[in-house]
């Protein structure tokens, strides 16, 4: 028996259609026209926004809150110096001699604290004061020898305070008046590219005294301070008492 052949209907052919037209696409979808309603009214705010200070609000974000970094130049200045050693021991080492206590005395200059002052951003740091932390007071040592330093450049004191260490209650930071006799005091604003240098002087009357200092500023409304105590041990200065007193050459005699 012949079996019939069959021949399969034939397959639908699907024409492919035409791309979509940009001008049929919604507005939002068209590269163009997103460009120029979006994009470029962002980058141009963005633009004006960087030109109206938005630069330095950036750096002040990535640099952190506003404060005040103090830097000590050292206590002593043109001052003689206290060793406890006899001065037969200074001959062999007379560089000692340059790393003792500093004395205030009548004949010399006061001793003195330089510290620079400097704003860690871009924002105004208002400085309001320091304050004086005494740790000891007691009399001046009977052993050991005081050496005169060995000559001083021209000191340079813009903005100084004396500070009596032995003043009751408290020491107080006084203004000194410059030679124009204008007085520079506390509060005085510093900034990172405007510091300051302000150099205390203290008096430790008849007395043996160590003390730390603490500086006060005020940055966006919020308190601050600074606390320095030479390495935790406290800044120490005296008075000559009754001990010997040394020119600097007899070291090397």
């Amino acid at each position: 028996m012949q079996v019939p052949s069959v021949t399969p209907p034939p397959r639908p052919s699907y024409a492919p259609s035409a791309p979509a037209s940009p001008r049929d696409s919604p507005p939002l979808r068209n590269r163009t026209t997103w460009v120029t309603v979006v994009v470029l009214p962002l980058v141009g705010a963005l633009v004006l926004w960087l030109a109206q200070g938005g630069l330095s609000w950036v750096a002040e974000k990535i640099s952190g809150p506003a404060g005040l970094t103090v830097f000590d130049g050292g206590i002593g200045g043109c001052v003689p110096r206290y060793v406890d050693a006899s001065l037969e021991d200074l001959k062999g080492e007379p560089d000692a001699a340059d790393k003792g206590v500093p004395v205030h005395g009548a004949r010399s200059e006061p001793v003195e604290l330089p510290l620079t002052l400097q704003a860690k951003t871009s924002q105004a740091v208002v400085v309001t004061g320091v304050r004086i932390t005494l740790l000891s007071a007691k009399a001046v040592p009977r052993t050991g020898v005081v050496v005169e330093p060995d000559g001083c450049g021209a000191l340079m004191t813009p903005r100084a305070f004396d500070v009596a260490l032995t003043a009751t209650p408290t020491p107080v930071a006084e203004p000194v008046p410059g030679k124009n006799g204008a007085v520079a005091d506390f509060p005085f604003k510093v900034s990172d590219s405007d510091p300051e240098v302000l150099t205390l002087r203290f008096d430790p009357g008849s007395q043996d005294v160590r003390f730390t200092v603490e500086v006060e500023w005020v940055a966006d409304g919020e308190y601050g301070s600074k606390v320095l105590d030479n390495r935790g041990l406290g800044y120490r200065v005296m008075a000559r008492g009754g001990l010997p007193l040394h020119p600097h050459a007899a070291l090397y005699r």
